[in-house]
C-alpha cells in the first residue's frame, strides 16, 4: 500500500509539474508502477509491472483533450494457483513470474504429463497433468483357471440353493418344468 501511495505521488508530481490543468489521476493497477511524462506537448503514461508480474493490456496511455486517460485499464498479474488433477496435488506457494511448482500423485497413481511447471508471462508453462490408476496386469493361465474354478464353484452353490428351495416348496423338477411350460404358452398367446 505504501508503495502504491509513493508511486501515485510520483505520478501526480510528474503530471502536475507539466501542466496545471492536467489529466486526472490514472486508474490504479495492482502490482504496478505508473510513470507519466510530457512528450511533444502531450502527456504519456506507462504502466510497469513489479518483478514477478506480467502486464496484460495496453502498456502506454495518453491524456486526451478532455483531460482523461485513453484506453482500457491494464492489469499486472501472476499465474495464480494452478489446478489440482484428480488424485493429485502440487507443491509450491509462489505464483509469480519464474516460480516453479511440482505436481505429485496420491499413492497408487502415476503422473501423466509434465511434473514441473514454470510461471511464464502470467501462464503456467504446461497443461495440467493427470494422475492415472495403474492398469491391472494381464492374467496368467493359472489365474484364469483359478477364476473359472471359482465361478463354477459359485454356480454349484447357486444350483444347490435352488434345489433346496424346491424341496421347501414341496415341488418336484417335473412340476416346475410343467409350470414353466404353461407360463411360456400364456406369454406366446399374448404376443
Amino acid at each position: 500500500m505504501f508503495f502504491r501511495f509513493v508511486c501515485c505521488l510520483v505520478v501526480v508530481r510528474l503530471i502536475s509539474t507539466s501542466d496545471a490543468d492536467s489529466c486526472s489521476e490514472p486508474p490504479p493497477v495492482d502490482n504496478s508502477i505508473f510513470v507519466a511524462k510530457e512528450v511533444e506537448g502531450q502527456i504519456l503514461g506507462t504502466y510497469f509491472c513489479i518483478k514477478g508480474y506480467h502486464l496484460v493490456g495496453e502498456k502506454t496511455f495518453s491524456c486526451n483533450a478532455s483531460k482523461e486517460w485513453n484506453g482500457p485499464t491494464a492489469k499486472c498479474r501472476d499465474c495464480g494457483p494452478p489446478g489440482n488433477p484428480p488424485h493429485g496435488y502440487f507443491e509450491g506457494n509462489d505464483f509469480t513470474r519464474g516460480a516453479t511448482i511440482t505436481y505429485y500423485c496420491e499413492e497408487g497413481y502415476r503422473l501423466v504429463g509434465t511434473q514441473e511447471q514454470r510461471c511464464v508471462d502470467g501462464e503456467w508453462s504446461g497443461a495440467l497433468p493427470s494422475c492415472e490408476a495403474p492398469k491391472p496386469a494381464p492374467r496368467t493361465a493359472f489365474e484364469r483357471a483359478l477364476l473359472a474354478f471359482q465361478e463354477s464353484k459359485d454356480l454349484c452353490q447357486a444350483t444347490e440353493n435352488f434345489m433346496q428351495r424346491l424341496k421347501e416348496c414341496k415341488l418336484t423338477m417335473e412340476e416346475l418344468k410343467y409350470s414353466l411350460e404353461e407360463k411360456k404358452a400364456e406369454l406366446k398367446e399374448k404376443m
